[in-house]
C-alpha cells in the first residue's frame, strides 16, 4: 500500500525553516550595540542567546515531530542538516572574528563539512543516501551546545557590566573554560564522524 502524500508545509518543516530564518537575526543581534560603547547595555547579545537556544531546541523537536506525526519529507531531510550547518558555521565565523574561538577550529569544521558533502553528492549520484551517523549526531549536539554556551557567556558579561546581574568573574572564567571544552569535544566528534563516513564508504574511494 502506497504511503499517503505528505504536505511539505507541516510543523516539522516549519520548525526547520524557523531555525534557518533565525540565523541572520542572531548574527544581527550579536553585532548590534544598543547601549554605550563596549558591552554596557548591549542587550542584543542577551536576546541572541534566547533565540539561539530556541533554534537549538527546534533541532531536536522537528525530527521528533516528523517521526511521531509521520510527516517526514525529502525537503525536510534536506533542510534539517542545512539548517544545522548554517547556524553553526555562521556563528563560528563570528566567534573567530571576535577572538572567542581559535581559527583552526573553524577550518577543521569547514573541511569536514565540505569533504562529507562531496561524499554525500558522490553517493547520491549512485542513488544512495548518506544518513546521519550517531557520531555525526553527537557532533551536531556539541556544536549547537557550544554556540549556546558561548552566547550565554557573552550575555552574562553584558548583564554583569551593566549591573543588571551580579556575576563573579571567577564564575565567568569557569563558564568560559566549559565553553572551550565543549568546542574541543565538538571538533573531536567532527573529525571522528568524518573519518567514520569515509571508512564505512571506503568502497567509493576504491571504485573511483
Amino acid at each position: 500500500m502506497d504511503r499517503p502524500r505528505v504536505d511539505v508545509v507541516n510543523l516539522a518543516n516549519l520548525l526547520t525553516a524557523f531555525r534557518i530564518a533565525s540565523v541572520p537575526v542572531i548574527l544581527y543581534l550579536m553585532q548590534s550595540d544598543w547601549g554605550s560603547p563596549g558591552m554596557v547595555g548591549d542587550w542584543g547579545k542577551v536576546a541572541a542567546v534566547f533565540l539561539a537556544l530556541a533554534a537549538g531546541i527546534t533541532d531536536y523537536i522537528d525530527g521528533l515531530v516528523a517521526r511521531t506525526q509521520q510527516v517526514e519529507t525529502k525537503l525536510g531531510k534536506f533542510l534539517d542538516p542545512v539548517a544545522d550547518k548554517l547556524l553553526v558555521c555562521s556563528l563560528f565565523v563570528v566567534f573567530v572574528a571576535q577572538g572567542v574561538v581559535e581559527w583552526w577550529v573553524l577550518v577543521v569544521m569547514l573541511w569536514r563539512e565540505f569533504l562529507v558533502l562531496g561524499l554525500r553528492m558522490h553517493l547520491a549520484s549512485d542513488g544512495h543516501v548518506l544518513g546521519a551517523s550517531h557520531w555525526a549526531k553527537f557532533k551536531t549536539i556539541f556544536q549547537v551546545s557550544a554556540v549556546v554556551a558561548i552566547l550565554l557567556v557573552q550575555a552574562l558579561q553584558v548583564l554583569a557590566i551593566s549591573h543588571a546581574l551580579t556575576v563573579r568573574w571567577a564564575t565567568m572564567i569557569y563558564f568560559a573554560r566549559i565553553c572551550d571544552s565543549v568546542v574541543q569535544i565538538s571538533v573531536l566528534f567532527a573529525v571522528v564522524s568524518g573519518l567514520e563516513y569515509f571508512w564505512v564508504h571506503r568502497y567509493v574511494l576504491k571504485r573511483g
